[in-house]
């Protein structure tokens, strides 16, 4: 998860300063570097987005086995599949 934290950490210091570039550029009246700071930032919009859609799908991931059950069958180590309608293992009592 190491990878994760640095491309959020990453995005999010480059929005901040490209933001901070902007209002810059926007300032002085450097209309050039107003255009590429506003590219970089409609850029790293894109980056924040594919980030939550990330999160959002591993999200989504583990509600899914939280519903079905996968999780726990994990975590008891029952030995069963985890799939809808599996079999449970053969126990001798």
């Amino acid at each position: 998860m190491r990878w994760f934290f640095a491309i959020l950490y990453g995005v999010t210091a480059i929005l901040f300063l490209a933001f901070v570039a902007w209002i810059a550029t926007r300032i002085t009246h450097e209309d050039a570097a107003n255009y590429i700071v506003s590219k970089i930032l409609v850029y790293d919009l894109y980056a924040i987005g594919v980030v939550m859609l990330y999160v959002a799908f591993v999200g989504a991931w583990h509600t899914w086995e939280r519903l079905t059950g996968r999780m726990e069958l994990e975590r008891h180590g029952s030995g069963m599949s985890g799939r809808i309608g599996a079999e449970p293992p053969d126990r001798p009592d």
